[in-house]
């Protein structure tokens, strides 16, 4: 009975050589028994067989473990383990890049450059109050001077809430 059919049943070439493996496309890993070390390093592309196509995949990194198998679905006592990359598919995935933003200079106070960014921004009321006393805006110092009148404001403020209300 040939157990590489059940537990290895995709086929790779590689080094010249065509192998039964397993390949898991979640990990990006194919798994390969071995008797004798198969010449694989990192870099280079093996072939998966795919139907009557080819899937390109680039080694990224590889482990070979003596007596890995275990004898489990194959007669090949080692394990070699590739994690790859697979370059057939890269130019159909769609690519979600970064912005590249070139700028020369920038001044001001509040500047935000760049994709899905925040910007905060900290003022104290003292501030608040100077740019609103100065302003021509009679509904916003009306709105800021009940906001300072009130009991809980003037008790988290202190004495500094009349001063401020004086600014008004």
């Amino acid at each position: 009975m040939d157990f590489d059919k059940l537990a290895y049943p995709e086929k790779f070439t590689f080094a010249g050589k065509e192998h039964k493996g397993y390949r898991n496309m979640s990990k990006g890993e194919v798994i390969v028994p071995y008797t004798d070390e198969p010449n694989i390093g990192i870099g280079d592309v093996i072939t998966q067989k795919s139907g009557t196509r080819e899937i390109h995949l680039k080694v990224l990194d590889t482990s070979f473990l003596e007596k890995g198998s275990l004898g489990v679905g194959t007669l090949h006592p080692h394990i070699l383990t590739l994690k790859v990359e697979n370059t057939t598919s890269q130019p159909h995935v769609t690519k979600h890049g970064d912005s590249t933003f070139n700028i020369g200079s920038i001044s001001g106070d509040n500047v935000q450059v760049g994709n899905s960014n925040t910007l905060s921004t900290n003022v104290t009321i003292h501030e608040l109050t100077e740019k609103i006393a100065k302003s021509d805006d009679p509904e916003a110092k009306s709105k800021l001077k009940e906001f300072l009148q009130n009991s809980t404001v003037g008790s988290l403020i202190g004495s500094g809430a009349s001063a401020l209300i004086g600014m008004l």
